[in-house]
């Protein structure tokens, strides 16, 4: 499949690492030219917070004027928050920290960037499986990552001319991941995917490839939320 994104600007929060990163090798590898907002040092970015909307405002405005304008936009900037934490020991505090990256984060990056997408640009945000489906113990994850579906629908109508949809995959083998869940992303009946998978989902949105696709969420499990509760 030809992406037709050599050339194109394209910017990625969360790009230093994960699946962020990922994200903006393979844009690279496609002859685009990326760059990064990210908390952390890495190649090309311009360090920002998500949650702090002027810092993200001159992050983004820095990006698109090195670029004269921008095509496609990446949301990764995301956080796990408390996983395995039951709810009666899970604070007021860390619900708002994780609505404020996954979701107000995701806002912010989209109103700041807008101005700057050409007609015909794309958004691709970071969604989760889990916007679907549930496990014990992430109540502010799930909550966050169904927001950020809604929000992508919503978003789709509201700005004209340009696309908007999100990603949703199930567990991506990350250090966020790894340092949520261990030694079990090594099980091999647990299927995990790569941060390149979900690179490859992202650039297909990104491109013009998918030009009738909007205000979507892709759902990539291995077909798990598919499943019935049937005996069989």
């Amino acid at each position: 499949m030809r992406t037709e994104l050599a050339g194109k600007a394209v910017l990625v929060t969360g790009g230093a690492s994960g699946i962020g990163l990922a994200c903006a090798e393979a844009f690279r590898a496609e002859g685009a030219r990326v760059g990064v907002i990210d908390r952390q040092d890495g190649l090309g970015v311009v360090r920002a917070d998500v949650t702090d909307e002027p810092a993200l405002a001159a992050a983004v405005d820095t990006v698109a004027r090195r670029f004269g304008g921008l095509d496609a936009v990446v949301g990764c900037a995301g956080i796990s928050g408390p996983v395995g934490t039951p709810m009666s020991a899970t604070t007021a505090a860390d619900v708002a920290r994780v609505l404020a990256v996954n979701v107000t984060g995701q806002f912010l990056l989209v109103k700041h960037a807008l101005p700057w997408l050409a007609d015909g640009g794309a958004v691709v945000l970071l969604g989760s499986d889990s916007a679907f489906t549930a496990a014990p113990g992430m109540v502010p994850y799930c909550a966050s990552k169904g927001a950020v579906v809604a929000m992508t629908r919503a978003l789709a109508v509201e700005v004209p001319g340009i696309r908007v949809n999100c990603v949703c995959p199930s567990v991506v083998d990350t250090p966020m991941a790894r340092a949520d869940l261990g030694a079990v992303l090594d099980d091999p009946a647990f299927p995990v995917q790569a941060a390149g998978d979900v690179a490859r989902q992202v650039l297909f949105l990104a491109s013009p490839a998918s030009r009738p696709v909007n205000g979507q969420a892709l759902l990539a499990d291995f077909g798990m939320s598919a499943r019935s509760a049937f005996p069989a």
